[in-house]
């Protein structure tokens, strides 16, 4: 996927779209501490997960953005570019690559899920405003963010925005139709 890319050209509106979500996810990691440092711990380290697991990703797809910035769906990887300059020499392997972004799956899974019972005992209206919030941002995001981004044919979010967009009657034909 090499090739030239220019910055990411929506910054402001990521920011706008991904703060507040950086928010919830702080609002609810304090939550989980009050709950028990057990759910913390591990709500924490699946940030970590994602994180080292988009960075493989972002190597086996010789991402133009390693380096800079990149705009990452919910925050969760906003340092993997840089670390994937240091991943730079791991090479790419299909295998790796399929056990990353599985692994990563799962642990995107795993935030949502962690906090949904520690939500629903503080007051079912925080859980449906939770699941409200996620939602809402999903669906922003892959309208308005992934359209924008230079991996789009090659991520799984930048590809089902593009089928989403498609299916509106608003798609952009992508430069590369073969998937990682």
């Amino acid at each position: 996927m090499r090739r030239t890319c220019r910055p990411y050209p929506r910054q402001p509106l990521y920011w706008f779209l991904t703060v507040p979500m950086i928010v919830m996810y702080v609002a609810v990691a304090v939550l989980l501490w009050t709950v028990g440092t057990g759910l913390f711990v591990l709500y924490c380290a699946l940030f970590a997960v994602v994180a080292l697991c988009q960075s493989v990703a972002c190597v086996h797809w010789e991402c133009p953005y390693v380096g800079r910035f990149a705009p990452c769906m919910g925050g969760f990887c906003l340092p993997s570019s840089r670390i994937a300059l240091a991943l730079g020499s791991l090479g790419r392997s299909r295998r790796v690559y399929a056990a990353a972004v599985t692994v990563a799956s799962l642990a995107v899974v795993g935030i949502v899920a962690v906090p949904v019972h520690a939500l629903y005992r503080r007051s079912p209206v925080s859980l449906l405003a939770y699941v409200a919030a996620l939602i809402v941002y999903a669906v922003a995001f892959l309208w308005l963010i992934c359209p924008a981004c230079e991996t789009r044919d090659a991520c799984p979010g930048g590809r089902a925005a593009t089928r989403m967009k498609g299916s509106a009657g608003n798609a952009r034909p992508t430069q590369n139709k073969e998937a990682p």
